[in-house]
């Protein structure tokens, strides 16, 4: 630093900074902020100095980011999905990745330095992207509607008799038509959470039947394969507050990739547990486990995960990622736990219902945290 030029000091240098800083104390209080962040939320440091960050941001999710940094005494570590807000100034809107890293002082833990990176143009990238899919899944449904009709007329003898070979190419075009249906039906899904144009209704919501309603079409399937398919919850569990029927698919997407990953003779577990106002919903299997090296990017959409055997799932990527911003969506989180050989247990969790709560959460807007 005394190399630099006379001008130069370190205010210039925070100055001219791209990204929005600011340093706050243990109780949240900004002690200073650097001249980006006075301009994105039209405040300067004189008018700021002690007032709570989340009054002079309006970014509500900052609370609990900075709750974890406090708790953990270590730098943010999160997702993207998790650490991404939506800021409005001057009438426009920008899309920022929230940083935050502790700051000692004499060896105790004396705040946190909050960074704002402008991830606006990477946000407008991903909707240019989540509209195409969309489009092109709506595009895809009309033949593939027409080939599954044909496909079932055949089946049933409609178009005259069957060789023993061609029913088995037609079993085979049967299944890859069921494969793409679903592909197509999990696309239109994340693309619709990515606009923000559907809504999580959250209602009271029985556990009891929200499971029974999860496993009922698995059963068949388990006994085939098998596997056992065991239900573990106490009795008095209180509602949940959820949207029954999107709870129930992160339900059977989580039992249902249990299954491919489990040898017959294996069990698969759901469940459920209340800790404080939260339960936590678990399927645990006794199948191959997932590598550590892959654990972090199983939610990632378009991440084709293998087992531990390698076997793949024979799909693109995409059912952990919408079962990720569901159970977000519902105020939940959702994380995993898995060792090689010896298997995987998904978590997730969902609040229980109170009668003051308000039931309707809006999905994937996360403007003022």
């Amino acid at each position: 630093m005394n190399n630099l030029p006379a001008p130069v000091n370190l205010h210039t240098i925070t100055d001219n900074l791209a990204e929005a800083v600011f340093l706050v104390d243990r109780n949240k209080a900004v002690a200073w902020l650097n001249k980006k962040a006075g301009e994105l939320f039209n405040t300067s440091t004189d008018a700021a100095q002690g007032a709570n960050i989340i009054e002079i941001t309006n970014v509500k999710k900052l609370d609990s980011l900075l709750d974890d940094v406090f708790e953990q005494e270590a730098e943010l570590n999160c997702s993207y999905e998790e650490a991404a807000v939506k800021v409005k100034s001057s009438d426009q809107r920008y899309f920022f990745k929230i940083s935050i890293n502790p700051v000692f002082y004499d060896q105790k833990l004396w705040g946190g330095l909050v960074q704002f990176t402008d991830v606006t143009r990477f946000h407008e990238m991903e909707k240019i992207k989540t509209d195409f899919v969309s489009i092109v899944s709506h595009e895809f449904r009309t033949p593939l509607t027409t080939i599954i009709v044909g496909v079932e007329m055949l089946k049933e003898g409609m178009l005259g008799d069957l060789t023993p070979r061609g029913k088995e190419v037609l079993e085979a075009i049967g299944a890859d038509c069921e494969r793409l249906s679903r592909l197509i039906d999990n696309l239109m899904e994340l693309s619709r959470i990515e606009s923000g144009t559907i809504y999580v209704e959250a209602e009271p919501t029985d556990v009891v039947d929200l499971v029974q309603e999860a496993v009922r079409p698995l059963k068949f399937q388990a006994e085939k394969q098998g596997i056992e398919l065991i239900t573990d919850m106490p009795p008095n569990l209180p509602p949940v507050a959820a949207d029954f029927n999107k709870a129930v698919w992160v339900l059977t997407n989580l039992v249902g990739n249990a299954m491919r990953y489990t040898d017959p003779g294996g069990t698969i577990t759901v469940r459920i547990r209340q800790r404080g106002k939260r339960l936590f919903f678990s399927v645990e299997d006794t199948g191959c486990g997932i590598p550590k090296e892959d654990q972090s990017k199983i939610f990632r959409k378009y991440v084709q995960v293998s087992g531990a055997d390698h076997k793949g799932t024979g799909g693109v990527g995409l059912g952990l990622a919408i079962a990720k911003d569901i159970v977000m969506a519902h105020g939940g989180e959702i994380w995993v736990d898995s060792e090689v050989g010896k298997g995987t247990t998904f978590t997730f969790t969902f609040p229980v219902f109170y009668a003051q709560e308000s039931v309707s959460l809006p999905e994937a807007d996360h403007e003022g945290g």
